[in-house]
């Protein structure tokens, strides 16, 4: 015996799918940037050369602070780099799971 149900096939508003693909669209571009800078971390931590550049250590006006801050820095730009990636990446993932409306609930008295 096989039983039928009414019920009617509801598709996902346009809205939704939408933003749906924007927030992949955001997340993959977040993912994308952390890889680019993991890439570059990589670089510089298997060639220091990247960081401390050759000629900043063979000038005879270059002191050790300015070659040590000028690292710092390039460090510090790729810690922020892949902090700002990450936020990218977790607003990304927001969008796609806040596309989705919430599902009302009626309440029995």
């Amino acid at each position: 015996m096989k039983e039928q149900f009414d019920e009617k096939e509801e598709h996902e508003p346009a809205e939704e799918i939408a933003g749906r693909f924007v927030g992949i669209a955001v997340f993959l571009a977040g993912i994308v940037l952390l890889v680019l800078t993991f890439v570059l971390a990589y670089q510089a931590f298997h060639n220091p050369e990247i960081l401390l550049a050759r000629s900043d250590l063979q000038s005879p006006n270059a002191s050790a602070s300015y070659v040590y801050a000028r690292a710092g820095l390039l460090l510090i730009l790729l810690f922020v780099m892949g902090y700002v990636a990450s936020l990218i990446a977790a607003r990304g993932a927001q969008m796609f799971f806040s596309a989705r409306k919430e599902v009302q609930r009626v309440s029995i008295d």
